[in-house]
């Protein structure tokens, strides 16, 4: 039973840190699409336009995945 136990622990603890590896990543994605966002603004609308498309494409990768995990995580409870 402990050794279960301690294998459910470390699955935990691996799964909360992609979770913190995700939000990290969603913040600094934040920001680079406000700056895609300000690009658009002061004409370079081109530039913006990848930019934005780009960091909305990351947003739903690591939204996914952090659904996934989350997901795998309530199973094991």
């Amino acid at each position: 039973m402990k050794a279960e136990k301690k294998e459910n622990m470390v699955k935990i603890r691996a799964q909360k840190k992609f979770m913190g590896k995700s939000n990290r990543v969603n913040k600094i994605n934040f920001v680079v699409l406000f700056a895609g966002l300000l690009l658009m603004v002061f004409g370079m609308k081109e530039i913006g336009n990848y930019i934005i498309w780009a960091c909305m494409f990351v947003f739903f990768v690591t939204t996914l995945s952090g659904i996934l995990a989350s997901g795998s995580l309530r199973k094991q409870r």
